[in-house]
């Protein structure tokens, strides 16, 4: 089996954050099929597997998250050309889940090839295959890192081309607005009223939002609020996120909403406005300089693939790892449009990217 057949047979097992269980079990049964049964759940869900290995070596870690985003339950995957080059896809009902079945198949596949060696001379290993990124990272907040022996780490989790090497993060804030303001009735008495959609109105009209520089994005994506159509609204809530990878820019962002929030406040005299933030990762960066990135130029330089080292602007459980002191980067996998139908991988990037890895732990 190689590895686009083994991805193949792992897109169809359904598994949306909080229900990683049957993904997590075909993992240990591929790997029991191996030899290797070092292999332990933590409270959190998360999959820590052990693979032998030359003792006189560094251990290297390999990690990719078992949750995908929905709609991800009976994925149907699809043979397909684009652009003359062979790809897999969903049949257009569901996601693919490239990201991140795609990390998963490339990790299995190269333990199976080790295998075939008898894990002589290969790099120790551990296999991290956490739980809930998705839908905050969850699974590697709750991981015990005092149990990793490794020095570094390869995220198997990157969109975009096999080749890229992605060695920064952004912070990312969340932010909840709470506009309140008076109910009453709006066909007896709307001027009693104070209207929180009015109020949330305003704000939307005046808080910065979308790519605000090179490295700061903002996004307004959820508001509710009101409880009928005939009662002047009394509550709204706006929820949305700030990410960069400047620190002071978030701070002077958070600083813009605040003033913004009082100014509009101060309009709508009987009325309030809390501003709530909430960090969720903080950014990281790994020097190009550091033997992750250098073996990983290296070996992609061998291979032809185009080594480049780029930021990406999303969360990753390389956040995670790299802010608990395991230096950590993200390599690019061959899929793109990921969290979408449209989602799909390249073949040929998905056995490259699988060749690159076997090398950096042979």
């Amino acid at each position: 089996m190689g590895v686009v057949e083994r991805f193949q047979s792992i897109v169809p097992i359904d598994n949306p954050s909080g229900r990683e269980a049957t993904i997590r079990e075909a993992i240990e049964s591929a790997l029991r099929v191996m030899g290797i049964t070092d292999c332990s759940v933590d409270a959190a869900g998360n999959l820590l597997v052990r693979v032998p290995g030359n003792p006189d070596k560094e251990t290297i870690m390999l990690s990719a998250h078992m949750d995908s985003v929905p709609p991800c339950e009976g994925i149907v995957p699809v043979l397909d050309e684009r652009a003359g080059r062979p790809i897999i896809r969903s049949e257009g009902r569901t996601i693919l889940g490239a990201d991140d079945k795609s990390g998963i198949a490339v990790a299995l596949e190269v333990v199976s090839q080790l295998a075939r060696q008898g894990f002589r001379e290969n790099h120790p290993l551990e296999l991290f295959f956490s739980t809930g990124e998705e839908v905050g990272l969850i699974g590697a907040k709750g991981f015990d890192m005092k149990q990793v022996r490794a020095s570094y780490c390869y995220v198997l989790d990157g969109e975009g081309r096999v080749g890229l090497i992605f060695n920064a993060g952004p912070s990312q804030e969340n932010v909840q607005i709470e506009c309140t303001g008076r109910a009453s009735h709006a066909g007896i008495a709307p001027e009693a009223g104070i209207s929180a959609i009015q109020m949330g109105a305003a704000l939307c009209a005046q808080l910065p939002s979308g790519r605000l520089a090179e490295d700061l994005t903002c996004n307004l994506g959820v508001i509710q609020g009101g409880n009928a159509m005939n009662i002047v609204a009394p509550t709204l809530s706006i929820k949305g996120e700030m990410r960069s990878h400047d620190e002071s820019k978030l701070t002077q962002l958070l600083g813009t909403y605040q003033t913004v929030c009082g100014e509009v406040q101060e309009r709508f005299a009987g009325g309030s406005i809390v501003l709530k933030n909430v960090r969720r990762y903080d950014r990281f960066y790994v020097d190009p300089q550091h033997i992750v990135i250098q073996r990983a130029v290296q070996h992609c330089d061998v291979l032809n693939l185009s080594p480049q080292l780029a930021p990406m602007n999303i969360g990753s459980d390389a956040h995670i790892l790299n802010q608990n002191g395991l230096p950590t980067v993200v390599l690019g996998m061959g899929f793109h449009y990921s969290h979408s139908l449209g989602e799909f991988i390249f073949c040929q990037e998905l056995e490259q990217v699988c060749q690159l890895v076997q090398r950096l732990v042979a």
